[in-house]
């Protein structure tokens, strides 16, 4: 799988050596043997992945920067902190375990933007790579204090002394991910009474770890038992958070940047972007506060482009991503974690309280193998099937809006699948749009 979203496959299947070690020998190229700082998460394979980009990028005469086991964002935050001229994060995000991927970000800590991502394949392609002669091979440097300066640049944007002062008592499912080395100290910093499940970071994950409602039954549970005033679900590379209030039940990824992004609208107003699949509820949040929305296609690198084209205060996905950007204007689970503690510490408010303030929409979420489907046809039929949409939307698949609903269907960037969302205000009005595409777009000969 290729995307903005990296390079990414199934380790000894799609992902083999010799295919990998030429992408990296591109990106080393097109950033013409500047340094690299380079990060991992907890994936058995990390090693493999690790040593296959030193040995590339020291060919290409790259400068390495070592961060270790870190989040993504800390990779794309570390690129600026260390003036690199460019980042790998060896990760497959939510992809199950047997996944792996090369991360790609620019001299600005952000992922590579499309049309760099084109220019790194035509390299790769090519095989025109960059050689550095046995003088000026690059180096390894090792950099052991990338998730402290992650953490700092966190608090200084929150007050940590009102959330030490609520005294929250919070569970934290890790899933054996990286989370487990940045939300022990950030909790323990805001003075948080906390329990981590799954913390072993040399065990493989827990569970599927997307942060999904159904995959985190566990975490609702131990909520209860632990008297928890929130629980938090991050992915492997902690870049994206979910969270489960005080009852023990699961709010959906798409209320962690609806409720970060009203918490940041009360004191700062500016232009908020999301992409096209994230919740309507952020029309009704940018709304109130008299400040423009903009989406884009999804994919963490469209959105951040036009945050920084328009100057947003904040933005991200309803995947459970929040961006930002006085910290890192990238997706990052411990902005959200500390931007959710601070608003429910200044309000004295319990998170379902926060959560009932805004209106909740229900959203179905699908997806089905797309296996040897041609996606231009079943987007054909989707265009003709939903003429009664008041618009469709066609920046990113197609994407049908109705006056309290809309469907979006769309290839996958991360799998080898197609993905139908919908959203309405009942759940089975949400259901019946996916059930429209299932029987009329997809299973239609």
């Amino acid at each position: 799988m290729i995307s903005v979203a990296g390079i990414r496959g199934i380790v000894g299947n799609s992902l083999t050596p010799e295919s990998f070690i030429r992408y990296v020998l591109a990106f080393g190229t097109l950033i013409e043997g500047g340094p690299v700082v380079v990060g991992s998460d907890t994936r058995l394979t990390r090693d493999m992945m690790r040593h296959l980009a030193f040995a590339a990028l020291e060919s290409c005469g790259c400068q390495i920067y070592d961060i270790g086991l870190v989040p993504t964002p800390t990779v794309g935050l570390m690129v600026r902190e260390l003036g690199a001229s460019g980042g790998i994060a060896i990760t497959a995000s939510h992809n199950p375990a047997e996944w792996n991927a090369y991360k790609f970000f620019d001299e600005q800590g952000s992922f590579l933007t499309k049309e760099q991502n084109l220019r790194m394949l035509e390299i790769a392609n090519c095989g025109t790579f960059r050689r550095a002669s046995y003088k000026t091979v690059g180096k390894v440097t090792r950099c052991t204090t990338a998730i402290e300066r992650h953490i700092e640049r966190v608090l200084a944007q929150v007050d940590v002394e009102a959330i030490r002062n609520r005294g929250f008592r919070v569970v934290a499912d890790c899933v054996n991910g990286v989370g487990n080395l940045i939300l022990p100290p950030l909790l323990e910093q805001l003075g948080c009474t906390y329990k981590i499940l799954f913390d072993d970071i040399n065990r493989e994950f827990a569970h599927n770890p997307e942060p999904l409602p159904e995959n985190l039954r566990e975490l609702c549970s131990e909520v209860q038992r632990f008297h928890a005033d929130l629980g938090l679900a991050v992915d492997p590379d902690a870049d994206r958070l979910a969270l489960v209030d005080e009852t023990g039940s699961p709010l959906g990824e798409e209320r962690t940047i609806t409720l970060a992004a009203a918490s940041i609208l009360e004191h700062k107003k500016g232009p908020v972007v999301v992409n096209l699949s994230t919740t309507r509820a952020m029309d009704d949040v940018t709304k109130a506060a008299g400040v423009p929305l903009y989406r884009t296609p999804i994919g963490e690198a469209n959105v951040v482009a036009k945050i920084r084209a328009t100057n947003a205060v904040i933005g991200g996905e309803g995947n459970g991503g929040v961006i930002y950007p006085p910290v890192h204007c990238g997706r990052d689970a411990a902005t959200g974690v500390a931007l959710i503690l601070h608003t429910l510490a200044k309000k004295g408010l319990t998170l379902s309280q926060l959560n009932g303030a805004i209106p909740n929409y229900k959203i179905v979420k699908t997806k089905f193998a797309r296996g040897e489907r041609n996606v231009a046809e079943i987007l054909a039929r989707m265009r003709e099937e939903f003429r009664d949409a008041l618009e469709l939307v066609s920046e990113d698949g197609l994407k049908a809006v109705f006056a309290d609903s809309w469907v979006h269907l769309r290839p996958s960037g991360t799998e080898p699948v197609v993905r139908v969302f919908a959203e309405a205000p009942t759940e089975a009005a949400a259901q019946r749009l996916v059930d429209r595409v299932w029987e009329r777009v997809i299973n239609t000969p």
